[in-house]
């Protein structure tokens, strides 16, 4: 059975199967140097927004623990980080045998060929993420909850104890 990765949210929404859950930046965010990414894609200041499917029956103010496979984070991780950079290697070394039959001057030609591609990777990755983002193995899963609980309302009866 592949490995899991778990954090623990709390529920903000909830849209039909699937639920906004609110996670907290662990302090090991602090030191990572994709921080500003992870930020940038859905969190604001100490909290992510993350959407998970809602297998459970969370309801909002749930704390719930989400789980992704560490395998499809490492698949999208790979497509994310290393293709673009895969594509604009690719795209340098293109200019650079090009540059050999067509007449133009090689570093422009280089330049240009490696800015194609890095480029056209990302557009490619874009319409790539809209399809895997639909896909159930890449969508985070709502493994567990606790609901938290409700202020027990005071009577007029008192302690027979004292």
């Amino acid at each position: 059975m592949a490995s899991s990765l778990t954090k623990t949210a709390v529920v903000k929404a909830v849209q039909g199967r699937m639920a906004l859950v609110l996670t907290r930046l662990e302090p090991a965010c602090e030191g990572c140097k994709a921080r500003d990414a992870c930020t940038s894609l859905g969190g604001g200041g100490a909290n992510a927004e993350v959407r998970a499917r809602n297998t459970v029956g969370a309801e909002v103010g749930d704390v719930v623990t989400i789980s992704i496979r560490g395998s499809s984070l490492l698949k999208a991780s790979f497509l994310v980080y290393m293709l673009p950079i895969l594509a604009m290697v690719g795209g340098i070394v293109l200019g650079h045998l090009l540059s050999g039959v067509i007449s133009v001057d090689k570093n422009v030609l280089v330049g240009l060929f490696g800015l194609l591609a890095f480029s056209g990777a990302f557009v490619w990755l874009k319409k790539k993420c809209d399809k895997l983002s639909n896909k159930k193995e890449f969508i985070p899963e709502i493994i567990s909850k606790k609901t938290p609980q409700k202020a027990i309302p005071r009577t007029g009866l008192t302690c027979p104890v004292e």
